[in-house]
């Protein structure tokens, strides 16, 4: 039991394990955000680490019972792409993401278990748009999906592979 301890509060002080939670990582998209591209949606997994830097365009896509980093296990987007509205802030769009996502984990769309790997041990992180993407949400840089969707990814904490989906569909 002490060792247990150790190794979980030795994992959090390097970043490392850290339990599927309702405190989600976020992380922006779009043209000046931490992800340059994003189009996956809802249900969708695709193979390359998550963190900045990381591309998920739409030929990132892998059937999520091949081996894969990421699936998007819910999305939605907060204020309609017709409408003329600004930019509500980075902050803003973190706090709705991380609430999005801590209520997708909380409600029973991600499954207990796939292929033997416990959803104790995935990470899950917000994706929503920086504010080039939010403003020109039809743009060039916005994804199949719009510049102003919010998607819940999840991928497994210890770095491993996915090989089947996670999403309750």
């Amino acid at each position: 039991m002490v060792l247990a301890l150790v190794v979980f509060a030795l994992g959090a002080l390097v970043g490392g394990w850290r339990p599927f939670s309702t405190d989600p990582d976020v992380f922006t998209y779009g043209p000046g955000g931490d992800l340059a591209d994003f189009s996956l949606f809802d249900g969708q997994c695709a193979g390359g680490t998550l963190g900045d830097g990381a591309t998920y365009s739409s030929g990132a896509n892998t059937p999520c019972g091949d081996p894969h980093d990421v699936e998007v296990v819910g999305s939605t987007t907060p204020l309609n792409e017709s409408r003329q509205v600004s930019y509500p802030g980075e902050d803003a769009m973190a706090a709705f993401g991380r609430s999005f996502c801590a209520m997708v984990a909380a409600s029973g769309q991600v499954a207990p278990t796939a292929s033997g790997v416990d959803r104790s041990d995935l990470r899950v992180a917000a994706i929503v748009p920086d504010e080039a993407a939010f403003d020109a949400p039809n743009g060039a840089g916005s994804g199949s999906s719009g510049g102003r969707l919010v998607s819940c990814l999840i991928t497994r904490s210890d770095g491993q592979k996915l090989t089947d989906r996670f999403s309750v569909i």
